[in-house]
């Protein structure tokens, strides 16, 4: 009985915490998507990253409506923005691998942009060839490692202040 009023005091100290994190109907779009979590994050799923061609950073057509519809479904939960990384392989040169990936993650922000997204809100960042996922070795490993990679953080799907 000396424990209740003590279990009542965390039950509404917890309760009157700023909302972090995403709701069910952001997770269920997410995960609907593709996306899965990692650490505090969702990210584009394996199976579903965004791969290009050797030196290619144009989206064709069906990247294109593929990105634009997830964008839309993302809004219409309230998530808001997202922080887009372009990686390459090892090939060529280190400053052109940057810049690279940075048009590759460039060309799929703006397709968010058109699927709704506000353009201050999606983040374009170039990580070159610093964090591949598979080996440079070989050619399959090097075609996995050409990619960009959608990151949904929960200050991206918080609602606006009013």
């Amino acid at each position: 009985m000396r424990f209740l009023p003590a279990t009542f005091l965390l039950l509404g100290l917890a309760a009157c915490q700023a909302p972090t994190g995403f709701s069910a109907e952001q997770i269920a779009a997410l995960r609907g998507n593709g996306f899965q979590p990692v650490d505090e994050n969702w990210e584009l799923g394996m199976a579903d990253r965004l791969l290009f061609a050797t030196d290619e950073s144009r989206l064709d057509p069906v990247q294109e409506q593929n990105i634009g519809r997830m964008t839309g479904t993302l809004v219409g939960v309230g998530v808001r923005g997202a922080r887009v990384e372009g990686h390459t392989d090892d090939t060529g040169a280190a400053d052109y691998n940057e810049q690279l990936s940075l048009r590759r993650a460039g060309a799929v922000k703006q397709a968010m942009v058109r699927g709704g997204m506000d353009d201050s809100a999606v983040h374009a960042i170039g990580r070159g060839s610093r964090a591949p996922v598979e080996t440079n070795r070989t050619a399959a490993g090097r075609r996995e490692n050409r990619r960009v990679v959608i990151i949904v953080s929960p200050a991206d799907a918080m609602p606006l202040p009013r």
